[in-house]
């Protein structure tokens, strides 16, 4: 062979091998990012289900027909929300197709993060004209305190799924400044909409635009200013259809806690695990002090020289964390895994300018950024290790009682031994009935062991009285399980033979009449239990213990049918120890009263109660009467 033949033939191979490295350099550039994703969260890929996944697993058991469907999509829940697409459609979806197997659901939830990471990588790459910075940006983000909970409890596929819209509208806001072409602003305006499905925060994203338009492309501006009407028209409907919340966690204060609440998550946006009194200081407050300075400065001296990208991700952290700020007494780390969004982007490109600068700034920068990733992947780590060691032991309880009543179909079952962790993990939201599983309960003092929070539930809902349960243990109604580290242990002999000894046989002051183990304090007029409640005809009858006190009310909850109210008011009369209480008048289904006690209830052990609806609804060939349905009797 000639030489140059020879020489051509090594320049093809050289050009080859250069391909070749460039796309295994790109193919890698794109990988990292998921790839260490998964290495830090890889116990989240494997957690079951917890807390609120219950409430949506239980979907499925309101959708009969196609009304039913399109109620359970769109129908306000949960501090009326209305989230059909990340969590109605996300579970009820790949429920259908996989039953109640988590792993589906967690592999849609990495798969999507992935895609975010993705996203973060390009936009950064694009807009600091970085391949580094957008590298940096996506890894900076990921490993963010905010995410660690996102990628391990699914309920929180809100925030992956709202980030996917968000970003994915803002790459096309990109493209469409950079092409003009309307198909890039239709593709915005479809990731836009398509936000609202996913969670709330979506109504910023037109800031977002403007605020990018405004600093870097004036003359798009206008087109972001449309934008701002879905988001209000969105916003004005999310208030009227949410209730109006004046106590508890999610109630909004816009008062002087507004800039208090601010610096609190400018601090858990930097460091990890519960944010102490940051005026005391500490390692974590020092490292997330000295980033947060850091940060600063950067932006204000690249605004000197008129570089206003550094604003822009400080006011990508501020719009999108404005929204919660107002939740004075709702502070939770998953707020800032969208705004911390920004604050990676800003990372990157400080570090990416610090490293094209003098070596003091190159090494600042690197023992920063190297000091940030140790901190928080040490976080994200111990985080996702404790949220997923809760997520099995919820497992071992739940698919354990679902076991014990397929042992003991007839029999009510009590978990003993349950603590605060497992209680508002995995009794709080009735998981049981999620797997069709009815008449499970604390056993009588497990309220003890728990922290209360009143302002979500009454433990004492839970956990089935004394009385009723030396009763049904003595007559075979009831078995007694303990979760355990490895699985539900049977003690309902041991249980029997120790503590049972020790409870009272008095009848309770709280009666849950759809609790078939309660059934034998009430009079012969009810009907079956059904689903947890029972209901009665136009009068029925209940026993329940006195007072303890002249100061203690009647508590009464429960539901009057829809059929009955177009009549007009329904007027419900209570006869308490042979007096009757003040006519009380039904104006609403669901309704939780409040009455006083006559005198003569006081130093009764036993009340009789009678109670008597205005009207009723005739049902069935036979027209049997249908009032009200009940719900709980409790003297307090």
């Amino acid at each position: 062979m000639s030489a140059p033949a020879i020489d051509a033939k090594e320049r093809a191979i050289s050009r080859t091998s250069q391909i070749l490295s460039s796309k295994l350099v790109a193919i890698a550039y794109w990988l990292i990012p998921p790839l260490l994703c998964l290495a830090v969260y890889r116990r989240g890929l494997m957690a079951w289900f917890q807390a609120d996944d219950f409430a949506w697993l239980g979907l499925r058991l309101q959708v009969s027909d196609w009304q039913s469907l399109i109620r359970v999509m769109f129908a306000p829940m949960a501090q009326g929300t209305i989230r059909p697409w990340s969590e109605r459609a996300f579970f009820l979806g790949l429920q259908s197709l996989f039953g109640s197997e988590a792993l589906p659901f967690r592999i849609c939830v990495f798969l999507t993060q992935f895609a975010n990471l993705t996203l973060v990588a390009a936009i950064t790459r694009r807009i600091t004209g970085s391949r580094a910075a957008g590298l940096w940006a996506a890894i900076f983000w990921e490993v963010n305190v905010g995410i660690a909970l996102v990628m391990v409890w699914t309920s929180a596929y809100n925030q992956v799924l709202c980030g996917f819209f968000l970003l994915g509208a803002f790459w096309f806001l990109l493209r469409y400044i950079d092409t003009g072409q309307r198909r890039d602003c239709a593709w915005q305006w479809v990731f836009f909409l398509m936000g609202f499905g996913a969670l709330e925060i979506n109504v910023v994203y037109p800031a977002l635009a403007a605020l990018y338009a405004c600093l870097f492309a004036r003359s798009y501006l206008r087109s972001t200013l449309p934008l701002f009407l879905p988001s209000i028209l969105f916003t004005v409907a999310d208030r009227m259809v949410a209730p109006s919340q004046t106590g508890g966690a999610y109630a909004l204060h816009f008062d002087g806690a507004l800039p208090q609440t601010f610096v609190r998550y400018c601090f858990r946006a930097l460091m990890t695990g519960e944010l102490p009194d940051w005026m005391k200081g500490g390692p974590d407050v020092t490292l997330a002090s000295v980033l947060g300075l850091a940060l600063i400065g950067f932006t204000i001296a690249r605004a000197v020289r008129k570089d206003w990208l550094p604003v822009f991700c400080i006011g990508w952290f501020v719009i999108v964390l404005a929204p919660v700020l107002p939740l004075r007494d709702h502070v939770a780390d998953y707020y800032v895994a969208l705004p911390s969004i920004g604050l990676a982007i800003l990372g990157s490109y400080a570090l990416a300018n610090a490293w094209r600068s003098a070596t003091i700034w190159k090494a600042a920068a690197v023992v920063l950024a190297a000091a940030y990733l140790m901190v928080m992947v040490r976080g994200d780590r111990v985080a996702t290790r404790w949220w997923y060691d809760r997520s099995k032991a919820v497992e071992r309880m739940v698919l354990g009682v679902v076991r014990a009543r397929q042992l003991h179909p007839a029999e009510g079952i009590l978990l003993d031994g349950v603590d605060t962790n497992l209680f508002w993990a995995g009794v709080y939201d009735n998981p049981f009935h999620a797997f069709g599983v009815y008449g499970v309960y604390l056993t009588p003092g497990s309220e003890r062991s728990i922290d209360k929070h009143p302002e979500l539930a009454n433990v004492l809902d839970f956990v089935l009285p004394s009385g009723p349960t030396l009763r049904g243990l003595n007559n075979n109604e009831i078995v007694v399980y303990r979760p355990g580290p490895k699985r539900l242990k049977a003690i309902t002999s041991l249980y029997a033979d120790t503590t049972a000894q020790q409870l009272s046989p008095e009848v309770p002051r709280r009666v849950d009449v759809g609790n078939p183990l309660l059934g034998y304090l009430l009079g012969p007029e009810w009907y079956s239990s059904e689903d947890g409640l029972r209901w009665m005809p136009k009068r029925a009858t209940l026993r329940i213990g006195g007072p303890r006190s002249p100061s203690e009310k009647l508590y009464v909850r429960g539901y009057c049918p829809v059929q009955v109210l177009p009549d007009g008011p329904v007027p419900v009369r209570i006869t308490v120890a042979g007096v009757q209480l003040p006519e009380i008048t039904l104006r609403n289904c669901s309704f939780d009263l409040s009455l006083p006690l006559p005198a003569q209830a006081m130093g009764k052990e036993v009340l009789d109660v009678t109670v008597e609806a205005g009207r009723a609804r005739k049902v069935g060939p036979h027209a049997v009467d249908f009032a009200l349905r009940f719900g709980v009797f409790e003297i307090r």
